[in-house]
């Protein structure tokens, strides 16, 4: 494709690529929904119970209020902020709607990165709309009308990095540089404010010399790529070239595994509880086996001490996605539990099947099948899709109602298939 010459910006664009992000997107949703919140300091949490703090808005932010805070030392910066349980199904709609009305109005060429993120291939729609500028606009318009009145940034660059580095330039406003100035833009950025560079990769890279993204320069790309692979080489050309090699992903690709886990109350011994955790992690695991038309045939099911996490792989053939196949395995690995202080737990599936594709049988194997377990599960989804998640709730579950089990919205949420993880 032959590159357009943008009149606002004096340059030729050969890529475009824009990164959306919405401003504190949980407490400006409260803000939006609660009028009577608006320009007050908000903290959101993990559900009433929750004491640590997944979100502020701008204004609980300007006392120091970050995100990870517990709410106890908030109070003390700011006695007057204000605590808003977390309303994760309401953020999820209002995302949707962001996300539908980016695809439809701005670019089909969308990969939604997180629940409030979005990156847009604009290369296709430079002459269409003949002005980067006047796609920044329309991006703020279209945002802020499907919201009725949320803001976002806007980065705008030639890739995906980059343009997230320019997001990050403006809170609330419009940042775009140019292809050919992007090199010398992001020269000077301190290395562990670029996307993918982890405290990890900041502290290998620090002990190396390299402070500010001009510096890796120094370094051979080798130093990167064989200690990090192609994630290693990406981060490399955008630190040095401000070039990133990595395109748009319209589709996602199929899951490898899902799963769910919840940090305990500290040193948990008692028995009940984690068995009324562990039977409602079991009952949204099934659950969204059946949604996405998937079985399992490996679960991994794991609890935490204090020295290690304590594992375990059960196969399972044929592959189920019936609560109660799932739910004897991890009765069967918590015998492994004496009932020692324990900290976390979690039950993943892998060796996803589609249960659109027939399985091949094991004529030796023990068959799980079971009539009634199956219309005991079609029976609890058609309630809970009626009258919400979890309305149908088993009696060991009732073991944890007393604990915080609000969903908690995974970092590469999607608004559809497997990643829509509530």
């Amino acid at each position: 494709m032959e590159p357009f010459y943008c009149p606002d910006t004096k340059a030729e664009w050969t890529t475009a690529i824009a990164l959306v992000d919405m401003m504190a997107f949980f407490p400006s949703c409260e803000q939006l929904d609660f009028p009577e919140l608006r320009g007050r300091p908000i903290a959101v949490t993990n559900g009433d119970a929750g004491t640590t703090i997944i979100s502020s808005s701008y204004e609980a932010r300007q006392f120091g209020i970050k995100t990870g805070m517990r709410m106890k030392e908030a109070l003390y910066l700011c006695p007057e902020i204000i605590k808003r349980p977390s309303r994760p199904h309401r953020y999820a709609e209002i995302s949707a709607k962001v996300m539908e009305a980016l695809n439809v109005e701005i670019s089909p060429d969308q990969e939604i990165f997180s629940i409030d993120e979005s990156f847009l291939d604009l290369t296709t729609m430079l002459r269409y709309f003949g002005s980067v500028q006047v796609i920044a606009d329309k991006i703020r318009k279209v945002v802020h009308e499907a919201t009725g009145g949320l803001r976002c940034s806007v980065g705008i660059s030639s890739g995906k990095l980059t343009a997230k580095y320019c997001a990050k330039l403006n809170k609330g406003g419009t940042t775009i540089i140019n292809p050919d100035k992007i090199k010398d833009h992001i020269a000077s950025c301190p290395i562990g404010e670029i996307c993918g560079i982890g405290k990890k990769t900041e502290e290998f890279l620090k002990a190396s010399g390299v402070e500010t993204c001009q510096d890796m320069r120094n370094l051979p790309m080798a130093a990167l790529s064989n200690k990090y692979g192609d994630s290693g080489r990406r981060l490399y050309l955008v630190c040095t070239e401000g070039h990133d090699p990595y395109p748009v992903v319209t589709e996602q690709p199929d899951p490898k595994s899902i799963g769910h886990s919840k940090v305990l109350p500290p040193a948990t011994t008692d028995k009940p509880l984690v068995f009324g955790i562990l039977r409602r992690l079991t009952e949204r695991l099934s659950s969204r086996l059946r949604n996405n038309d998937l079985r399992t045939d490996n679960l991994t099911i794991g609890f935490k001490t204090d020295l290690a996490w304590v594992y375990g792989k059960y196969p399972n053939k044929p592959a189920t996605d019936e609560t109660a196949v799932i739910w004897s395995l991890v009765e069967k690995h918590f015998r492994k539990w004496d009932c020692e202080p324990i900290f976390q737990v979690s039950i993943t599936a892998t060796s996803l099947l589609s249960t659109l594709e027939p399985e091949q049988m094991d004529l030796f194997g023990e068959s799980h099948e079971n009539t009634n377990n199956k219309k005991l599960d079609k029976v609890k989804d058609q309630i809970n899709d009626r009258f919400g998640k979890h309305s149908a709730k088993s009696a060991t579950e009732m073991l944890a109602k007393d604990v915080n089990l609000t969903p908690v919205i995974s970092f590469n949420y999607q608004p559809k298939g497997t990643k829509k993880s509530l």
